[in-house]
């Protein structure tokens, strides 16, 4: 008699539950999918009780997320507070949750005095410990980030360059601080039901490899006042010295005199003593000396709490200083004496240590800040 059997092998994919929907993570992780083949056969063409046999799996987590800046590059003063959007989304394969932080770019000037994330853009609704919760597969969320901009060493044309980090957390954190770890070394088929984890984050500055992590950065340009000399930005403000008149010059001189006799016809003075004619000014003791200095904001932000300051170095009378004014863009200003100067447009003068003092107050992008004085020579 002869025997056949007729072989059919089939192999089923596993129910996953999903109501057909694509999930673009893939699979969700803690899925068990098993194989099942069936053996079907008959002898003497009578049809044989069909062998099964299974095959079963537990999908792993993939932890795979994006992170972008919703905010573009803008100019930012030194230690402004400004609010930064940030989108994440869990491209991976389970709920997942994530901690935020905003850091420098490798550059410790860059560091951020402060930051805290908030769930709105006018920064009422905090994020509790910086902590996005339980994130569902495909799903993006959008958080703000209220940063405290760095102001030591960051100058006016600086770009600082903030990056935030959105780390993968461990299912079992309650408070931002306990980061998930992932299984690489542990081997699959000799555990196949049991759930690993797997960072497929995408590598991002300045992370080399998938760690759980990912980053993005964003921009600010500082943009400060900054003062400079009125005929090249790229000096610094100017101090002027010129002799205006001397003891031979002027023999009523007295440290409140301010008339110039520099200058006159043909390169000569204009003293006004007889016995000086055709002489100018010389830097002599009890010449009188006056001061001007100069400077133009050249930045683009209004400079605040502007003082000036002077200190008479050794070679003057320390109580000959008079004659201070101020003007702004070619505006004299009212000036009014006072100690201390606390108010613009006040100025203070010590005569036993020969220093002057003058508030100016605030200067606007591109104004030009003059001030003037004379002390006497020694």
């Amino acid at each position: 008699m002869k025997l056949n059997k007729s072989l059919t092998t089939l192999i089923a994919g596993a129910a996953f539950g999903l109501s057909g929907q694509v999930l673009a993570g893939g699979t969700p992780a803690d899925t068990d999918i098993t194989n099942t083949v069936t053996l079907n056969y008959s002898v003497s063409s009578t049809p044989q009780t069909a062998v099964e046999s299974q095959a079963q799996f537990k999908v792993d987590n993939k932890v795979d997320m994006t992170i972008t800046s919703d905010t573009a590059t803008a100019d930012t003063a030194p230690g402004e507070t400004v609010v930064l959007a940030y989108t994440v989304t869990n491209t991976g394969n389970k709920v997942q949750s994530y901690v935020m932080s905003v850091t420098d770019n490798s550059n410790p000037d860059w560091t951020p005095q402060s930051y805290a994330f908030f769930t709105d853009a006018s920064a009422t609704t905090s994020l509790t410990n910086d902590k996005i919760t339980d994130l569902a597969i495909d799903d993006s969320i959008t958080v703000y980030a209220e940063v405290v901009m760095p102001q030591a060493n960051v100058v006016n044309g600086d770009t600082v360059e903030l990056i935030a980090t959105a780390t993968a957390l461990d299912p079992a954190d309650t408070d931002g601080t306990t980061l998930l770890a992932q299984d690489a070394t542990a081997d699959k088929n000799a555990n196949l039901t049991t759930e690993y984890v797997v960072f497929a984050d995408v590598a991002t500055t300045p992370d080399a490899a998938q760690n759980g992590r990912i980053t993005a950065l964003t921009a600010r340009n500082i943009v400060t006042a900054e003062f400079t000399d009125p005929n090249d930005p790229n000096a610094v403000p100017t101090l002027a010295v010129k002799i205006i008149s001397d003891i031979i010059c002027d023999s009523g001189l007295t440290a409140a005199s301010n008339t110039d006799y520099s200058v006159g016809s043909a390169g000569a003075g204009t003293c006004p003593d007889a016995a000086a004619t055709n002489y100018a000014p010389k830097a002599i003791p009890t010449s009188q000396a006056e001061f001007a200095y100069s400077a133009t904001n050249s930045g683009s932000a209004t400079a605040q709490s502007v003082v000036f300051s002077e200190q008479l170095p050794t070679g003057y009378d320390v109580a000959s200083i008079r004659n201070v004014t101020l003007a702004l863009d070619g505006t004299d200003q009212t000036l009014t004496e006072a100690t201390p100067a606390d108010d613009a447009n006040e100025y203070s003068v010590d005569d036993s240590t020969g220093s002057i003092t003058v508030n100016i107050g605030s200067v606007a992008a591109s104004q030009q800040v003059e001030i003037t004085f004379t002390a006497i020579v020694e």
